[in-house]
């Protein structure tokens, strides 16, 4: 198994992951799975998919990039905590029974929002999330040192960039003038304080 393999992988992966968040695709396979199961046969694809992603990173044959560097080991901790500690103050901030799909399987129904939320964590960032995984797969990148880490986070952030601006061409749809006043007054991926 070679890191082209991987690298591969990794793109599939994007990309099934975005196809199936397309409202689009949601529509269409909504015939097929009830709305009510939809989000959380998403989530639970998703953990499936990206569990055998990590399990093929281990069966790869990886080259290192340069010789163990053990400040850049210490820098990637550091980044990976970080990244950990902005995903959790993320999510906060959201409905975990809505994100994993939980909430919309007790009740049936997709949920509507109806306000825009631009505190906390939000008030720094358009995608807390998105920029906590950021940290991490950079953070992971500084530990391991290897070619297939690089694939995976140079991949990992073509599709962050991306993916942020699809949900933002939602979001503006959604929530119109408020959208496009908060994508003016708050960066989309890096914020200006990170604390």
């Amino acid at each position: 198994m070679t890191v082209l393999h991987f690298t591969f992988a990794t793109i599939a992966y994007y990309i099934l992951h975005s196809l199936l968040a397309a409202n689009g695709v949601k529509a269409g396979l909504g015939r097929l799975l009830p709305v009510r199961y939809y989000r959380l046969a998403y989530n639970v694809l998703a953990t499936l998919l990206l569990a055998a992603l990590i399990a093929l990173y281990f069966l790869v044959e990886k080259k290192p990039l340069w010789p163990l560097n053990k400040l850049l080991v210490f820098g990637g901790a550091v980044l990976c905590i970080m990244g950990v500690s902005w995903v959790v103050r993320a999510f906060k901030k959201y409905d975990v029974g809505e994100f994993t799909g939980l909430e919309q399987l007790r009740t049936g129904q997709q949920p509507v929002h109806t306000k825009l939320v631009v505190r906390g964590l939000n008030g720094r960032v358009r995608h807390p999330l998105y920029f906590g995984s950021l940290l991490l797969v950079w953070g992971a990148l500084c530990l391991l040192q290897n070619d297939a880490a690089l694939a995976f986070s140079m991949i990992s952030t073509i599709y962050l960039i991306i993916g942020s601006r699809l949900e933002e061409e939602k979001l503006v749809a959604q929530f119109g003038k408020a959208y496009q006043k908060y994508q003016r007054e708050v960066p989309m991926l890096v914020p200006r304080r990170w604390i």
